[in-house]
């Protein structure tokens, strides 16, 4: 077999039939090229100079474009040019035909975007080898897009589930309003464009308790949210008072750590359950790692419930205590997960959790909803980009004036 076979058998190889076009404003030249290109069984189109050219291209699926440098109407690095600088026929292989051999000119041609240069002097052979190997580059740009596409419609198709999943999680999620007597909830829930294991609850725990949690599973994708979903189905069903009939949150988050050792991928979570008596308003709380919610009162320094203390599953023999307050008329409860805070700035540079304590103050006489939307504004334009790279869930509790008093009537 020889060098002509050898080359004729490699582009065969690569595709069925390819489109090769042959620009030159020189008849004689483009029907040589046309007739050694001939055997390779692909089909030659023909163009006069470089306006022509660009018009097949237009209508006909060129791979491969042979072009005369220079030409009427448009030369060869121009007609090359325009190509590469159109999304649509970027991946097209250029090669500049030219009799010259000057280091300048071929570096005017790379910059103008040819892929390769043959000179009009060149053998049959070298005209087939470099022709194949265009061509050879061709499709391996050809299976890139295509294998482009595939993924933008699995992604698309991936990113619809993950916004269905987010929004099954947030039908779970408490309804704003008032809760107990005298005790109003609002909230907000961003969740980044990965589902993530951020979850609250608020509930009513029999008639004189309202159940309180919030945490934050390790992690991203379907795993971290499907077990945060069955905790907070846990915390809301009436089970946990059987389970728990003194409500008390130190047993319920030992009892968590216990049953819910770090896996061996490292997976945990963090989580702060509060408990509400309603006739003599005093809240019971434990934590495990999560960032302890921040109360808020009339002409009072804020005060955050819980201190640092090891998440759940990062050791059998932790121990977790039961704190308590006593809350009173127009208190605030703030509540939230460590994507509110742990944002950067163009210089790197946390917004971090004393400056969002800080925003809890100032909002304090705002309404609650006005005053969580400032705070996640404040949070966002402190990011260089303005985008949570995590779940965001930021819970307001407000005890209404008289509260008590709507309790015992």
């Amino acid at each position: 077999m020889n060098s002509v076979e050898v080359a004729s058998d490699a582009l065969q190889s690569c595709k069925s039939l390819y489109v090769i076009l042959i620009v030159d404003d020189e008849k004689l030249v483009r029907m040589l090229t046309k007739r050694r290109l001939s055997q390779l069984n692909h089909r030659i189109l023909e163009a006069g100079d470089g306006k022509e050219a660009l018009e097949i291209i237009q209508r006909e699926p060129v791979d491969l474009v042979i072009s005369d440098w220079m030409m009427p109407e448009l030369d060869g690095p121009g007609l090359c040019e325009a190509i590469k600088q159109d999304p649509r026929y970027r991946s097209i292989s250029f090669f500049l035909m030219t009799a010259l051999d000057e280091p300048s000119q071929i570096a005017e041609g790379l910059a103008r975007g040819a892929d390769d240069f043959l000179p009009k002097s060149g053998s049959e052979q070298e005209l087939l080898a470099r022709v194949g190997a265009g061509l050879r580059s061709r499709q391996l740009l050809l299976d890139l897009e295509e294998s482009y596409r595939v993924i933008e419609r699995k992604q698309a198709q991936i990113d619809a589930e993950l916004r269905s999943a987010s929004e099954f999680v947030r039908d779970l999620l408490p309804v704003n309003g008032e809760v107990a007597p005298g005790i109003q909830l609002t909230w907000e829930f961003l969740p980044s464009s990965q589902l993530g294991g951020d979850l609250f609850q608020v509930a009513r725990w029999g008639d004189d308790h309202l159940g309180i949690m919030v945490l934050d599973m390790s992690g991203h994708g379907t795993g971290p949210a499907l077990r945060a979903v069955s905790l907070g189905m846990w915390f809301k069903g009436e089970h946990i008072t059987q389970l728990f009939p003194d409500c008390n949150p130190s047993k319920i988050v030992t009892r968590l750590n216990l049953e819910n050792p770090i896996t061996d991928q490292g997976d945990y979570f963090t989580i702060w359950v509060g408990v509400l008596q309603l006739s003599t308003r005093v809240l019971r709380f434990a934590n495990a790692g999560h960032p302890g919610p921040v109360l808020v009162r009339k002409s009072m320094p804020s005060a955050v419930l819980g201190g640092k203390t090891w998440p759940v599953g990062f050791s059998p023999d932790a121990v977790y205590n039961t704190e308590e307050i006593e809350l009173i008329e127009s208190d605030r409860l703030y509540l939230f997960s460590d994507g509110i805070y742990e944002v950067e700035n163009g210089e790197e540079e946390l917004w971090g959790r004393a400056r969002l304590q800080q925003n809890f103050e100032n909002t304090y006489d705002l309404s609650m909803p006005d005053s969580l939307k400032a705070i996640i504004d404040s949070s966002r334009m402190w990011q260089s980009n303005e985008r949570f790279g995590d779940d965001v869930a930021l819970i307001g509790l407000e005890l209404l004036k008289h509260s008590r008093g709507n309790h015992e009537a």
